[in-house]
């Protein structure tokens, strides 16, 4: 049996991994995945593609040009794989595991992710309001039209209602992320300690 999953860990392995060529087949050449002229992008497609659909269906993981199923299957895939290669090499299989997997899976693919990236593009705002020209401009006001929210966020949770610089603010926000990664980071390992301790 664990030869199975041995093997079954290796097969969503190989899949994860043409999901993501598929994916980098569809970005540097888009207008490829409308033709069919046969190859090794079309298979790639028949063989992808129907896994990738039922994320599709999904409307909240679409929102407009941005486009995160990819992201929702691979992580569905990796997760499998995990149970699975666990299992292999273990020989055990339990409840408490699998859910430590999944909430492990859910803190890596999405939880650090976003604070990953809201910290880069903080990141990237201080930086150009300490080297502001003409050309950085555009940047800063479409960084600024992403990052509202979760700056009147720290505005009211820690300024309340006193008026600081954006300086001052982006700084806040940015100790405030990374505050919030570790934080969340120390209690989804809690968490994952506690159910995989449970014996069933």
């Amino acid at each position: 049996m664990q030869e199975v999953a041995r093997l079954i860990s290796v097969l969503l392995s190989v899949y994860s991994m043409l999901i993501i060529v598929r994916i980098l087949m569809q970005w540097f050449n888009p207008a490829r995945g409308y033709s069919r002229s046969g190859g090794l992008t079309d298979m790639l497609a028949k063989i992808v593609d129907p896994f990738l659909g039922l994320f599709k269906r999904i409307s909240f993981l679409r929102q407009g040009a941005l486009d995160f199923t990819p992201l929702a299957a691979l992580m569905v895939i990796n997760t499998i794989q995990r149970i699975f290669q666990s299992y292999a090499y273990s020989g055990t299989f339990s409840l408490g595991f699998t859910l430590a997997t999944i909430v492990q899976s859910l803190w890596w693919s999405i939880g650090s992710l976003l604070l990953g990236i809201l910290a880069i593009l903080i990141g990237v705002r201080i930086y150009l309001s300490y080297r502001r020209s003409p050309n950085s401009i555009q940047y800063i006001a479409m960084l600024d039209s992403w990052l509202r929210r979760p700056l009147d966020f720290v505005q009211s949770l820690i300024f309340s209602k006193r008026a600081v610089s954006d300086r001052m603010l982006l700084w806040t926000a940015l100790a405030a992320v990374a505050a919030c990664y570790i934080g969340c980071a120390m209690l989804v390992n809690l968490l994952v300690q506690l159910l995989s301790s449970i014996p069933f």
